[in-house]
This record gives structure tokens, sequence and C-alpha cells, in this order.
């Protein structure tokens, strides 16, 4: 399943947020949870458990619907695109840097990595290494820990780096004093 519609991510979502959910999968109070409450919308939630159960992304047993290990990774990328990077009104004179050597076998968590630095307005100074001139510490730890990559990712501060004019324009920046 290459992606997965909002209904879908609604679902996968739920479950990893509640872990694992009692018998009554189509019980009125998870129904309420996702947000479908008419007969037909009931209909599609059936189909959607369904077509992730087929996709080996849910686990199905008897009263339980866990996440299998696929979900997990799913689930992981989902909350990774969902958190956000904001610039800060000022900028105190300071480079944040990011930089990573993720193995060719983590390639997917790499490439995710790489899109939310664009994503979010990073520069990339040097092959996997990329600026930001505002405090991102706690979102970058998140991500890489989601990611399952924080052992290649490092994070560093400084106040000069080489082409900083070039930096100080491409941001568009003012030190603030």
């Amino acid at each position: 399943m290459k992606r997965l519609s909002k209904r879908q991510k609604e679902v996968l979502k739920t479950i990893g947020y509640v872990g694992i959910l009692g018998a009554a999968i189509f019980a009125p109070n998870i129904l309420k949870i996702l947000k479908f409450s008419k007969a037909n919308q009931r209909y599609q939630y059936k189909k959607i458990v369904q077509k992730l159960y087929n996709e080996k992304i849910i686990y199905l047993s008897g009263e339980r619907i866990q996440l299998t290990k696929k979900g997990l990774g799913l689930l992981k990328m989902i909350q990774t695109k969902e958190i956000s990077i904001k610039p800060k009104k000022k900028w105190n004179g300071i480079w944040h840097v990011v930089c990573y050597d993720i193995p060719e076998n983590l390639k997917k968590e790499r490439d995710c990595f790489r899109r939310k630095l664009i994503e979010s307005g990073f520069c990339k100074i040097q092959l996997s290494l990329w600026v930001y001139p505002y405090d991102c510490k706690e979102e970058i730890a998140i991500i890489s820990q989601n990611l399952r990559i924080s052992p290649f990712v490092a994070y560093l501060n400084t106040k000069y780096l080489p082409r900083q004019k070039f930096l100080i324009r491409f941001f568009k920046l003012n030190k603030s004093k």
C-alpha cells in the first residue's frame, strides 16, 4: 500500500493511540473516536479495517486489533509528517546545524528525514549537512526517534558558518540584539 487515505490514516492513528482496542470494533464509542456515525460510514470503516488487515498493517485476533510492525512503521511516518518546525520571530545569531550519515538499509527513513528538512525550510550547505537559523533540537530529536535513525543524526549549534552572508540573505534574517 503506497498511499493511505485520510480515513485510513485516522483509523491507523486511532489504533496506535488507543493501543489494543476492545471487542466491539464497531461499537459507538469507537465510531465517535473515528468520527463515523452513520450506517454508510460504518460500512466504510469495516472496509478500511479489512483493507488494513489485508495489507498486513493491522492484526485482528478475536477481540483485539493491533498494529503490525509494518503498521507501527507507517504510524511513525504519519506522526513524523505531522511534526512542524516553525521559524521563530527573531533570530538570535546562532545557527542550528543538522548532519546525518544514515546507512543504505534505512534509505526510506533517510529520504523521509531529508524531505522533512526540505519542507521545514532548511538550507543544504553540504551533502547531508543542513542549517536552520532557529532552535529545532526537540523537533529533530522526535523526528529522528520516530524514524529510528537517531544514532545517525547529529545536531550542532554555532555562531559562524562559511557563506554566512548568503545564509542570512537566504533566510531573510535580521540579527536581534
